[in-house]
């Protein structure tokens, strides 16, 4: 596994991106739960229905306007933000924070899910990268460069 500085950053561990994911669906899940309940509905309604193809785009629509919002925020994700991660450009080291290049890598990370391959492949991938990564071209890191972590060590 590579774990030279990229752009002197440190690259997330296969652990910590895992990680981010699951609390970012959990919070998602808590927030569609919320709402189905607001709705009048039981959570067992929810569990137990039948997942339609308007369901499918609503997902996908929901997971391209939290990709717009969250990048020009936190230069990722909301389970990045919380696990003290970002996504930089694989080309230039610079953050990954326009809205629409986040919009669109994450719902590559949705489409991809239905696929599982792009998925998992970072399980095997030496910069810990999985297939949407490499098609949008970032790599996830640890929040702070080394020099930013100087600077801040001077204050």
């Amino acid at each position: 596994m590579n774990q030279d500085p990229v752009y002197n950053y440190k690259i997330a561990s296969k652990g910590k991106r895992l990680l981010a994911h699951f609390l970012e669906g959990i919070i998602y899940l808590i927030i569609t739960l919320i709402y189905y309940k607001m709705l009048g509905n039981s959570v067992d309604d929810y569990l137990n229905r039948e997942v339609s193809v308007a369901d499918v785009l609503y997902s996908a629509l929901a997971t391209i306007v939290t990709g717009f919002v969250f990048y020009p925020i936190f230069s990722g994700n909301l389970g990045h933000k919380l696990l003290g991660l970002k996504v930089i450009s694989s080309k230039t080291g610079e953050e990954y924070n326009i809205a629409s290049d986040g919009a669109i890598r994450e719902l590559l990370k949705y489409l991809g899910g239905f696929l599982i391959i792009p998925v998992v492949w970072l399980l095997w991938d030496n910069e810990n990268q999985n297939l949407y990564d490499k098609v949008t071209e970032t790599f996830v890191v640890e929040k702070w460069s080394k020099e930013e972590l100087e600077i801040e060590g001077d204050l």
